[in-house]
């Protein structure tokens, strides 16, 4: 740099120069695009939201529902598989009576409250 003459390193100083501002024109150019560009999408992100919106809010309305029904069908497993415990324990219990030779039974199948009856009657019945 130093061994040029006066006038090539003027004329150096000058090329560099020139090209450090177009470099710098480039930039802001390429950034002021890039600039834009993510203000665009921005405002055509905030359009379609807009006219989205009263779908979102068919959603959260549907959303509700479905949580709604999905509630109530665990409500109904729960009170299947309580009907399937319940009905198993009967037929355990009707083929342990058919079985028996005791005269009573004891049993809370019937009302819900544990109460002694004839074994020959249940049988007969088929009221268990």
């Amino acid at each position: 740099f130093f061994f040029f003459k006066s006038r090539q390193r003027r004329m150096f100083i000058f090329l560099q120069q020139t090209r450090t501002d177009a470099s710098i024109k480039i930039q802001r150019i390429f950034r002021g695009h890039k600039g834009r560009e993510n203000f665009a999408v921005a405002i055509a992100l905030r359009s379609l939201e807009h006219k989205a919106r009263p779908l979102y809010s068919l959603l959260e309305n549907e959303g509700g529902e479905i949580k709604r029904h999905q509630d109530a069908q665990v409500g109904v497993k729960r009170a299947l598989e309580e009907a399937k415990n319940a009905v198993s324990e009967l037929e355990k219990e009707i083929a342990i009576l058919n079985h028996t030779n005791a005269k009573y039974w004891d049993s809370d199948q019937i009302t819900g409250t544990p109460q002694r009856y004839v074994t020959g009657l249940l049988r007969v019945s088929n009221i268990l």
